[in-house]
């Protein structure tokens, strides 16, 4: 019993490490792209993060607001395509929240799922931002693409905690984060080779849809699509697990035990 049992922690270990290794591997390139407030693909616009008053969002100014302003749009997008509610994981936005004061408009490289998000109005609209790509997300085909990568995060199925936070930069330092700049880690990560059909599923009818109260501002859907690609003005960056190669333990558990 202790020679499988050693054996079976050594496997689990050995699996563990290839995953993470294969997953570094396997990253695409990230690509900054900009949302833009019209239709047209050629105009761009990068918002700041203050009202027409010079005051900031109580979404950015207050920890509780900023909280619930996630974890509401994130869970409504995840209840509109069948995935189960996020936590609030506080180790995660302890890593988000350094990452974020650096004001550098890049992906940390940690071993989370990473979203980010800049120059938006208020958290809100930074995560609808990430979820409004699914617009351009072919379900039937299942796959990666650097337009969608952050809807995708957003709504992987076996993802089940996330932990944000949010530093205003304006283009601190020269480190192209205008505004308030959003950073969202997720854990277990989404974005695996081989997973997305499972992980990624189609919009259910509202009287299907399971949990609490829709966030304000979310589109169903349907009228997601019906208003076409225009989106909340601000950056946005495809999450840093962009890609990884799904090298589960129990695939290397029945090469070991048979």
């Amino acid at each position: 019993m202790k020679l499988y049992a050693h054996a079976y922690l050594l496997t689990t270990l050995l699996s563990s490490t290839l995953f993470t290794a294969i997953c570094t591997a396997a990253q695409s390139p990230t690509s900054t792209s900009t949302s833009t407030s019209t239709s047209t693909s050629t105009s761009t616009s990068t918002s700041t993060s203050t009202s027409d008053s010079g005051q900031l969002s109580v979404e950015y100014t207050d920890d509780k607001a900023f909280q619930a302003a996630i974890l509401s749009v994130t869970n409504t997008y995840r209840k509109q395509h069948n995935a189960t509610a996020l936590k609030w994981n506080q180790s995660l936005a302890d890593y988000a929240e350094k990452w974020s004061e650096g004001c550098k408009f890049e992906h940390s490289g940690g071993p989370s799922g990473e979203n980010l998000a800049s120059g938006h109005p208020n958290a809100s609209a930074s995560v609808i931002a990430w979820g409004h790509e699914r617009v351009d997300y072919d379900f039937d085909k299942g796959e990666f693409s650097l337009e969608t990568g952050h809807f995708t995060a957003l709504v992987w199925a076996t993802t089940t905690t996330v932990g944000c936070s949010r530093t205003p930069c304006n283009d601190r330092d020269g480190g192209g984060a205008p505004g308030v700049y959003v950073v969202c880690e997720y854990f277990p990560p989404g974005n695996v080779l081989g997973q997305f059909i499972d992980n990624v599923r189609k919009a259910v009818p509202v009287a299907q849809q399971v949990g609490g109260a829709s966030a304000q501002g979310v589109p169903e859907f349907d009228e997601d699509v019906k208003g076409g690609k225009e989106g909340a003005a601000g950056r946005v960056r495809v999450g840093w697990v962009g890609v990884c190669v799904g090298v589960g333990v129990g695939v290397v558990l029945q090469g070991v035990f048979g």
